[in-house]
């Protein structure tokens, strides 16, 4: 008799179903493992021998086969060392085949046959409900994660030798709670920085504030040392906290590339920083087998690309479709992988290689071609992705220290808050969440961002004078539409037409970048 029991295979941030098929009969003793098995679980059968040995139950020496089906995807997560072994008991007959009927099993095991935990489980629990199944025992490490999918009961084991006696009925273990999305505190560097920081710098202050309120793009230049990853690093204060189902959304990528899911629960967003190192797989994801990437783990947050010019232009170019899409398609040779990545962008440079092209103070010593050629590393399709361009000058030293502490990030969210609801009030019915996703198909932004004929006769004018793309005149209008939502008493129906004061302040907060002279 051949033996089955049933796992999950991990595919991007999806899970496919898997069958482990146990073949137990005379012959040399050995463990074969075959179905595209690679990686960890390649290396499985040395865990699962080891554990093996380890149960209270006889094994005695068979010659043993293990297929995983199907057999044309690859499979390397140790998470389906459970489920090989037990498949191995039940055609050893150490356990019935209808204990395992309608179960998924999950965790990697250690070679005394306890139970780690295994990267995707989040993924994995939430197929095994999707499937139909009706319960799935995983590792006591990931119980918590396990116990946000409803509608699957959920079993912990801390080791192999305690899923067998669950499944034998001689020692039942007690299903996991469910976890509410927001058990648990937030712990992170965010909490400890607050807007207030920040003296002067109105304009970049005001930038932000547009930047958290529309979902919009926003790239701050200037000399060093004046603040601009200070302003990223208190950006993040302003986000209103996610919803359930985006929490959950953040959560399984983070379950898939991190291994835990947790820290996701806060509903606070996400902050990433990658140095301008880091290669264009790890910026958008890919791998061996594809991983997530940086803009995936943003998903929903915050992406802050420090000294832009610096990252590879493979990665600054290949963020240029997840900008549009929210979201990161890699196709290779056999499969296509879809990674979410609906993140807001926030980058920050320098003007020119030393830093000090338009300083109050200091001259630059570059020349107009090593300007121009500093500049270009940042194309002008990117750059036109960008809702918010904005220069942040240094404050002057005796403002600095005699100015009182600038308007702190409560204020400020309570505003952005306000917005966003606007926002959604308008945008209802609609799968649209704020201004920056708003397309401009059709009639859409006609009717979700509306103008006056002075507004729209000022955006005329600006285009023209600028030479802005359909797209960046697009992007003002959106950001306009920002600015009215910001200035607008809340509760106030319906949404006032975007006027020239709109277009102009938004005009004023996507600048060129400054030119040698």
């Amino acid at each position: 008799m051949v033996a089955r029991t049933t796992s999950v295979g991990i595919e991007g941030v999806d899970g496919y179903l898997i069958t482990v098929e146990a073949d137990v009969g005379p012959g040399l003793p050995c463990l074969q493992v075959v179905g595209s098995a690679a990686g960890a679980v390649a290396e499985a059968r040395e865990r699962v021998r080891s554990a093996l040995r380890h149960l209270s139950v006889h094994v005695p020496p068979r010659r043993q086969t293990v297929n995983l089906s199907p057999s044309d995807r690859r499979k390397d997560n140790p998470g389906l060392d459970l489920a090989i072994a037990v498949a191995l008991l039940v055609g050893h007959d150490a356990l019935p085949q209808e204990s395992v009927e309608g179960v998924m099993l999950w965790g990697e095991l250690a070679l005394d046959g306890a139970l780690r935990p295994a990267a995707g489980t989040l993924v994995a629990v939430d197929r095994a409900r999707r499937d139909g199944l009706r319960a799935v025992i995983v590792p006591e490490a990931n119980a918590a994660e396990a116990g946000l999918v409803e509608g699957v009961e959920v079993f912990a084991a801390p080791s192999l030798q305690a899923a067998l006696a669950h499944l034998r009925g001689e020692v039942p273990l007690s299903p996991v709670p469910a976890t509410p999305l927001l058990a648990h505190a937030r712990t992170d560097a965010h909490d400890l920085v607050d807007l207030a920081d920040v003296r002067g710098m109105p304009e970049a202050r005001l930038a932000l504030e547009v930047m958290v309120a529309g979902g919009h793009n926003l790239l701050l230049y200037g000399p060093p040392g004046v603040g601009k990853t200070m302003l990223a690093r208190r950006a993040v204060t302003l986000f209103p906290p996610l919803e359930r189902s985006q929490a959950l959304e953040v959560a399984r990528v983070r379950s898939v590339a991190l291994g835990h899911a947790l820290s996701s629960l806060h509903g606070a967003v996400s902050f990433r920083a990658p140095h301008h190192t880091v290669t264009a797989a790890g910026l958008l994801g890919g791998g061996t087998p594809p991983r997530p990437g940086e803009v995936s783990l943003a998903h929903r947050g915050l992406l802050f690309l420090d000294e832009l010019p610096e990252f590879s232009r493979a990665a600054l170019e290949g963020l240029r479709e997840p900008i549009e899409e929210g979201q990161v398609r890699l196709v290779r040779a056999r499969h296509a992988l879809e990674f979410p990545a609906r993140f807001q962008l926030m980058a920050a440079m320098n003007p020119c290689p030393c830093g000090y092209l338009g300083h109050p103070e200091r001259n630059c010593i570059d020349t107009a071609a090593s300007v121009a050629r500093y500049q270009a590393k940042v194309s002008g399709p990117l750059l036109d992705r960008m809702d918010l361009i904005v220069p942040v000058v240094p404050v002057p030293p005796d403002q600095l220290a005699g100015s009182a502490p600038g308007e702190g990030s409560a204020a400020v969210r309570a505003r952005v808050h306000a917005a966003r609801r606007r926002q959604r009030a308008r945008l209802d019915g609609t799968p649209y969440a704020c201004n920056a996703q708003v397309p401009a198909h059709g009639d859409t932004l006609d009717r979700l961002c509306p103008l006056t004929n002075a507004g729209r006769e000022t955006l005329l004018r600006v285009a023209t004078h600028r030479g802005l793309s359909p797209r960046a005149q697009h992007r003002l209008r959106r950001v306009a539409a920002t600015l009215s939502d910001l200035r607008q008493r809340e509760g106030a129906e319906p949404f006032l037409p975007v006027g020239p004061r709109d277009i102009l302040a938004a005009a004023q907060l996507r600048r060129p970048l400054a030119a040698a002279g």
